[in-house]
């Protein structure tokens, strides 16, 4: 099942608001971001003997080569704590887990990833982790979900993946620039003393 129906609104991809989970259920194409926002109500509604996946975000596959999960999200097996791949130049397959989500209770879902912090809000508890390196950008499939994976027993909704704006994006980036711009005013002080001394 593929569905490739989408818009960008600015800094927005909108997708299907309430897609539903269905194994190899192409949602989206997207050119995504390495600081965003994926938002989403979740309501899960059983449990499965494997992973059950409910989102996966990815350059071709399921994992674990840079850009392959970006994110992805599951349930583990036989439970409803929440796998969330972000990945990283580093580690294809870096992350966060969480605690058990009550069954049958919608819970509001947002991943916020900004520079080099990374802050997962699962209801009213909020997880937080650094980002080893830096996060993929460019051409992402969409799933709900993906191919290598049964799908989760849960309803989404209210699916939302925004792009930060740009003067909150690549706290990296900018550091290694303030670096680079230092490194040249020293080498340019250096040149100017050797020349005052010859």
């Amino acid at each position: 099942r593929r569905c490739n129906a989408y818009t960008n609104n600015k800094n927005n991809k909108v997708l299907p608001t309430s897609p539903a989970l269905v194994q190899n259920n192409q949602i989206a194409v997207i050119s995504g971001r390495a600081d965003y926002r994926l938002s989403f109500d979740i309501t899960p509604t059983g449990t499965i003997n494997d992973y059950g996946s409910i989102l996966h975000f990815t350059t071709d596959n399921n994992c674990c080569n840079f850009g392959q999960r970006s994110p992805g999200i599951w349930f583990f097996k036989d439970n409803t704590r929440m796998h969330v791949r972000i990945g990283d130049s580093t580690d294809g397959n870096w992350g966060i887990d969480t605690d058990a989500l009550p069954l049958n209770v919608r819970t509001k879902i947002t991943l916020e990833c900004k520079g080099k912090n990374v802050k997962l809000t699962v209801g009213a508890k909020v997880y937080t982790a650094t980002q080893p390196t830096y996060r993929f950008a460019g051409n992402l499939v969409v799933y709900a979900s993906d191919p290598w994976h049964p799908a989760a027993k849960a309803v989404i909704s209210n699916l939302r993946y925004k792009i930060l704006p740009a003067a909150e994006v690549n706290e990296a980036v900018t550091s290694q620039r303030h670096y680079m711009s230092n490194l040249q005013d020293e080498e340019m002080n250096v040149a100017e003393k050797e020349n005052m001394d010859n």
